[in-house]
């Protein structure tokens, strides 16, 4: 479950973070509260993301599989954080 953890989180943030937007423009509408809601969920969610970061950095891996998870949990964070800042620029830059 470790292993799952360290290589998938950031995806899975990232799918968190889509399914959240989703459902705020979904039942939310153009409501005022949606882009506050919608930045302090960003803003948690990138705040998990960061914490998950500086835990599997400061893991020492023992072995060859063990550094192979670190670089794909770090990659994998990465790609979800960029995934993040991308859904979340709507939210800022469209003006309703």
């Amino acid at each position: 479950m470790k292993s799952w953890l360290i290589m998938m989180g950031g995806l899975i943030l990232w799918a968190v973070h889509f399914f959240l937007l989703y459902l705020l423009a979904e039942f939310g509408g153009g409501a005022s509260g949606v882009r506050v809601a919608a930045s302090l969920g960003t803003l948690a969610i990138l705040g998990a993301m960061a914490w998950l970061g500086v835990t599997v950095v400061r893991v020492v891996p023992q072995n060859a599989f063990g550094r192979w998870r670190r670089r794909a949990g770090l990659l994998a964070l990465a790609f979800g954080g960029f995934g993040i800042v991308l859904q979340y620029l709507p939210v800022v830059l469209i003006d309703r």
